[in-house]
């Protein structure tokens, strides 16, 4: 019997951390999971001890093709894997092949290793390799795969990339003014302050706000880190972070916008799911899985139960009032004729298409907008300055 260090997770998700004695990895792994946890890493303890980790969108994809070109070669996969681990300088993939080749030495199938790892590999990425396990695809399932991960990485790359523009615009305003209240304010108002001026109201409220930061500074820093913090911590509570989603949905533009992403995200896992042989109910399930936005993850979710009682696809959609005629036709129609990975696909593509011309919208808004709460800043910075300058002259050619 020896006493390991051990990383879980709960049926919520939650990492539990501890140490418990067994006897080997095997007798811990069924003690935990008697107690409703799921191992993620364990050691021995008073050895080096590993956090759990995950895979970015890029080496998750590198992942995938490590794997495809394993099995295209007709290298057992264990070998591969194993090989891999050693060969490969990415000391994250070198990990997850460690980790699968051990459970598969355990007996247990690549997608029931892939499923103990969640925090590595998505749900409907395993689900995948579930279904072309059990239909002896998995070549095509993975090639598949690649596609998806590779669609996915390019959509975000796009988005940060339209956001670019505002965050530097925002980044620099923020230090101008960072810059003229710490240096040039300061200085100004010492000046003002011995010769007695009557300050106008623009230089009043500039004053204020200096004396304000003086005073805050430290506060306003650590709000400034801990905003991200804050906002990450509500999204991981369900009741905060579904108040957080909704408030996204009604807002001008970026509702629409958000829509459209996620819809692209669903539809487009709905067609690889389908194709890959999953059931219907499955399929659906985990495609709503994907959805970030939890109200419109549980719109989805109510697509799936309908469907489960045995409501067609186009009937449940409609039901939830999100979609217009032609979708919800194109659906029907695939249904019918029974194309309807290949209908959902394009549905997929039809967003795509969308959603560059909804993000110009966004911007066409959003860069007035920060223009004009730039030149605000600039107008009322020039006006506390000039404004009392003014007095100054004026009090000095009627003396």
């Amino acid at each position: 019997m020896a006493f390991y260090n051990y990383r879980a997770i709960d049926d919520e998700a939650k990492v539990i951390a501890g140490k418990i004695e067994a006897s080997n990895e095997g007798e811990l792994e069924n003690l935990l999971n008697a107690k409703g946890l799921t191992l993620i890493e364990a050691s021995r303890a008073g050895f080096g001890f590993q956090a759990p980790f995950r895979l970015n969108d890029k080496d998750l994809l590198n992942f995938t093709y490590f794997l495809q070109l394993i099995l295209s070669s007709g290298v057992p996969l264990m070998s591969g894997l194993g090989d891999l681990a050693n060969q490969t300088a990415n000391r994250k993939i070198s990990r997850t092949a460690s980790m699968l080749y051990t459970k598969l030495e355990s007996g247990k199938s690549i997608s029931e290793s892939m499923f103990d790892y969640p925090f590595i590999f998505p749900g409907y990425y395993s689900s995948m390799v579930r279904a072309g396990e059990a239909a002896g695809s998995l070549e095509q399932i993975l090639d598949d795969l690649m596609v998806y991960m590779e669609w996915q990485i390019k959509l975000k790359k796009d988005v940060k990339s339209a956001l670019a523009y505002p965050a530097i615009v925002l980044t620099a305003v923020f230090g101008l003014i960072m810059i003229l209240f710490v240096f040039v304010m300061p200085k100004f108002v010492k000046i003002l302050t011995d010769l007695k001026v009557a300050l106008p109201l623009p230089t009043q409220i500039m004053i204020g706000t200096v004396e304000f930061m003086k005073g805050y500074w430290p506060f306003i820093i650590l709000l400034f880190f801990a905003l991200p913090f804050i906002y990450r911590q509500l999204n991981r509570h369900l009741a905060s972070k579904r108040i957080i989603d909704r408030i996204v949905l009604k807002l001008p533009l970026i509702g629409d916008l958000t829509k459209k992403l996620n819809h692209s995200r669903y539809f487009r896992t709905f067609a690889i799911l389908y194709r890959s042989g999953l059931s219907m109910h499955e399929t659906l399930r985990v495609s709503a899985d994907v959805i970030r936005n939890t109200v419109i993850a549980e719109s989805f979710n109510k697509v799936a139960n309908s469907v489960l009682s045995g409501e067609q696809i186009n009937k449940a959609l409609r039901l939830t009032g999100d979609f217009g005629p032609l979708l919800l036709n194109m659906v029907e129609i695939g249904e019918k004729t029974g194309t309807l990975d290949n209908t959902v696909l394009k549905i997929s593509t039809m967003y795509d298409k969308e959603i560059p011309e909804t993000l110009k919208k966004v911007f066409t808004i959003i860069e007035p907008l920060i223009l004009l709460l730039l030149g605000g800043i600039v107008l009322l910075t020039l006006a506390s300055f000039f404004l009392p300058l003014y007095k100054i002259i004026g009090g000095l050619r009627v003396r």
